[in-house]
């Protein structure tokens, strides 16, 4: 079997849209990821998506946009606040741990400050699943032990609650004792309301349930930490844009594709053949053959993105098929299905702020700029060196309203 990758836009977009192409990126981590939706495919996938996609829909997320995020962000940074300083990496995590869950299903019955730091540990164990095959060293094997241990630990102790919960509920609905709106509007009900009708095994609805808060949080932080870091080093460099801040609702929104095009969550997708393809730079390739996207170096083709495509700048103008955050969000059907409540949509001329989705991201940016984040200079960012993948481990900051940007 020969190996082979793409680095064009066009290149890249063939390979993520092929059906003929089955996803390869987490065959290290098929301890925890084997059942998910990521890493299903054809009628399997379709099925599993069809039902999820029912809680991914517009009013759900503006719901969280209107409702929820702003409960979740006053509650979260408060503490921070009254600091004045913490870590971006770690207000990250809580913000979105707190989101995620809800999201996803995943209820916490006492709420205390235990529980909460038990989940964040877990979802940190969880991320080492999805960068195994980025993991340098010889402490795979370590690692996998973790990951099976926090599997048991999320399952026994929020997992299998949540369930019993919902089946009760859901009963209750079918027998006509509750209506059908007293159902949570989350991921795990959705499932396992449809359970039988896709044949959802036990492990399958584990791998699945830390799937969603793996990806709903853990990406999220590492797009939230990258796109504060440029925007500040940006507004720095060209404080004229500091107008352009307060003046245009859109900016940040803006600044966060920008970000996004230049740091995809997964720097590489990776498929495998399931016949032979033929790729449009002239490849041939045989069944079995891997594929790689690579989404890092696609987004800096300077053809789509200009001469300084590898450099962050959010006046930049895209035109034509390619969206300004490049090919981060996927395509296919492996596409993210919640790119909109991330990022959210990208503004036309003529878009209003007041009904705008803008996406949990960029309103948490905003959030921060208005208690007037800034890199703390006592402190000292870290890259996290044990994978290939550049992410932030930490990232110290001030927190100082009376001189916020916004």
């Amino acid at each position: 079997m020969s190996a082979h990758e793409m680095t064009t836009i066009d290149g890249c977009m063939h390979v993520l849209k092929s059906r003929d192409l089955r996803q390869a990126l987490y065959d290290e981590a098929a301890l925890m990821m084997e059942h998910a939706l990521v890493n299903l495919h054809g009628a399997e996938h379709r099925a599993r998506r069809n039902v999820e996609a029912k809680v991914f829909r517009k009013d759900v997320f503006l719901r969280y946009e209107k409702e929820v995020l702003p409960a979740t962000l006053e509650e979260t940074i408060a503490p921070y606040l009254e600091a004045g300083r913490g870590d971006l990496v770690d207000i990250g995590y809580r913000i979105m741990m707190n989101l995620t869950v809800d999201f996803t299903g995943i209820d916490r019955a006492e709420r205390s400050a235990e529980e909460t730091e038990e989940l964040i540990r877990l979802l940190k164990e969880f991320s080492l699943a999805p960068a195994l095959g980025q993991s340098r060293g010889d402490d795979v094997e370590d690692k996998k032990a973790r990951i099976r241990a926090a599997m048991a630990t999320f399952s026994e102790r929020f997992l299998e609650p949540s369930i019993a919960r919902r089946e009760t509920l859901i009963a209750d609905v079918e027998a006509g004792r509750l209506a059908d709106d007293a159902l949570p509007r989350d991921v795990l009900t959705m499932l396992l309301r449809e359970r039988e009708a896709i044949g959802l095994s036990e492990e399958a609805l584990l791998q699945e349930g830390i799937f969603y808060v793996l990806a709903g949080a853990h990406t999220t932080i590492h797009s939230l930490s990258h796109a504060v870091h440029e925007l500040l080093t940006w507004l720095d460099a060209h404080p004229e844009d500091i107008a352009r801040l307060r003046e245009d609702p859109f900016f940040i929104q803006q600044c966060v594709f920008e970000s996004l095009r230049l740091h995809p969550s997964s720097p590489v997708a990776r498929r495998r053949a399931l016949c032979p393809v033929h790729l449009p730079e002239g490849e041939d390739i045989a069944a079995g053959d891997a594929v790689t996207a690579n989404l890092y170096e696609a987004n800096r083709d300077e053809t789509i993105f200009g001469a300084d495509a590898g450099s962050f700048n959010p006046r930049r103008h895209v035109e034509g098929k390619v969206a300004p955050h490049g090919v981060s969000m996927g395509m296919g059907m492996h596409a993210c299905l919640g790119r909109n409540l991330a990022i959210g949509v990208e503004p036309r001329p003529g878009t209003s702020a007041d009904d705008h989705q803008f996406g949990i991201v960029p309103l948490i940016v905003r959030a921060l700029l208005q208690a007037g984040v800034r890199p703390d200079p006592e402190g000292k960012a870290r890259k996290d060196e044990t994978i290939t993948r550049i992410t932030w481990a930490e990232y110290p900051v001030l927190l100082r309203p009376e001189e916020a940007l916004l």
